[in-house]
């Protein structure tokens, strides 16, 4: 091989489009996800960035620069999930399918009804405000 020139297929002169990318397999609802770039190679110029299959709520890709973020909001498995890049001239390449699992965030939320207190020495006070159980 000459200095200079990178290996790969070539097509009509233009080495074949190509994709790459470690994706991170795991997150948590409601934080943010780690994320990964997503890097093309080869075909022609411009690339655009998409994302296949069905990701979880709150995960996109910026289709300009194949980084994918954001925070997802439903927890779950998703499976047989890419990301594609199309070159100028329509070719696609994939990553190869991978599976995201999304946990249940540690945050939970207790529903509290107006008639609820806190036992405590004193007088309690009810959620309704300005208003207090009498328990003598």
């Amino acid at each position: 091989m000459l200095p200079g020139f990178a290996s790969g297929i070539r097509v009509g002169g233009i080495r074949a489009l190509s994709i790459s990318g470690t994706p991170v397999t795991t997150a948590t609802e409601d934080s943010a996800y780690a994320g990964f770039t997503a890097v093309a190679s080869g075909g022609t110029l411009p690339y655009t960035y998409s994302l296949v299959g069905l990701w979880p709520p709150g995960i996109t890709v910026n289709s300009g620069s194949g980084a994918v973020s954001g925070t997802p909001t439903t927890p779950g498995t998703y499976a047989s999930l890419s990301v594609r890049v199309t070159d100028g001239v329509a070719a696609t390449a994939d990553l190869a399918a991978f599976t995201i699992t999304v946990a249940v965030s540690g945050a939970t939320s207790q529903a509290m009804t107006p008639s609820a207190y806190v036992n405590s020495n004193g007088p309690r006070q009810s959620m309704l405000p300005g208003t207090f159980i009498n328990e003598a």
